[in-house]
């Protein structure tokens, strides 16, 4: 095996991390693409001078702890020393170094919220609040129906079947690749189990309906000015909504209506979970509803908010079982 390249030809890791930023293939989704990125750029910031046979665990330690110290979140903080790992095994592959010192260092635990779901008490609180129609019916869609904020905001005039009383969840909001600041792209769901039609619930179709007058009078009023791409949950000019400034106006949204502000749009989908496991409803159908690929996503993800119970099991037995309890 090839040992480290002598310091004086190694080259500052820098430019290694700038050859690694070439991302895998695989790697296709906008949004991982730049939490990539962002992970090279402070790899760069913080180790970038030093040659890559330089590189001491212990340098990558203390990086990774400072960042857990700014708040980073373990998930950031874990993809940030995946960069770093890639970055050396591409310098292994080169003869540049001998070890991969990244290897070496566990990743610190970082900041983590929790996400949670509200309670049914919450949820009507929210929905008491005194809400222009956008919001209402952004608010009863995504409680009720369980949709993804991408998909919300995906959400097309032409999927909304009032007559058949379904919602078909088709499109989702995505950052554009290679855009600037605030600029957003609605594209096809990636899974077959995501594209899926929700009965939507009567007080859904009620707010929706709700919405499309007001936008059909906002569009009136914009004349040329107004882009329609038939979105139902739009920009005032039509064109899609930049995620990042809905999430800021739902915090505003909760705490208005006495929640606190410690809220993110897509525990909307948590809630929708809650709500339909407190009722007893199967978790294969929850999964279906959520567009998860099985039941099994379903639990992992949404454990804290699932039923401790059984509860079509307990009926059934309740049921079955009904003259011999009253018996004994």
């Amino acid at each position: 095996m090839a040992g480290p390249a002598p310091a004086g030809n190694a080259p500052p890791l820098r430019a290694q991390s700038r050859r690694a930023a070439n991302l895998p293939p695989e790697i296709r989704s906008p949004i991982s693409q730049r939490c990539h990125q962002d992970s090279g750029a402070r790899i760069v910031k913080a180790l970038g001078p030093v040659k890559v046979v330089q590189l001491t665990p212990s340098q990558v330690e203390r990086f990774l702890a400072g960042m857990a110290r700014d708040g980073y979140a373990t998930s950031t903080i874990s993809m940030t020393r995946s960069v770093l790992v890639r970055a050396l095994r591409r310098a292994q592959r080169d003869g540049l170094v001998a070890r991969n010192v990244a290897e070496l260092v566990p990743c610190p635990r970082g900041t983590r919220r929790e996400s949670r779901s509200m309670t049914l008490a919450q949820v009507e609180q929210l929905l008491a609040a005194d809400l222009p129609p956008w919001w209402r019916a952004y608010l009863y869609t995504g409680i009720m129906c369980g949709l993804r904020p991408g998909e919300l905001l995906g959400l097309r005039w032409e999927d909304v079947d009032t007559a058949a009383g379904v919602i078909r969840v088709r499109k989702s909001v995505k950052i554009a690749e290679g855009s600037g600041p605030g600029r957003v792209v609605v594209e096809d769901l990636k899974t077959e189990r995501s594209r899926r039609t929700l009965e939507m619930p009567t007080a859904v179709a009620s707010m929706l309906g709700a919405l499309r007058r007001d936008q059909a009078a906002t569009r009136l009023a914009a004349g040329s000015a107004y882009t329609d791409l038939g979105l139902v949950f739009s920009r005032a000019d039509g064109m899609p909504c930049w995620p990042g400034t809905v999430r800021s106006q739902f915090k505003r949204i909760c705490r208005r209506a006495g929640l606190g502000e410690d809220w993110h749009p897509h525990e909307q989908r948590h809630s929708f979970v809650s709500i339909l496991s407190d009722a007893g409803v199967d978790i294969d159908q929850i999964a279906d509803a959520a567009g998860h690929i099985n039941a099994a996503v379903t639990r992992s993800v949404y454990r804290h908010v699932l039923a401790d119970k059984l509860a079509t099991a307990a009926r059934v037995m309740d049921a079955t079982f009904r003259t011999a309890g009253g018996a004994s």
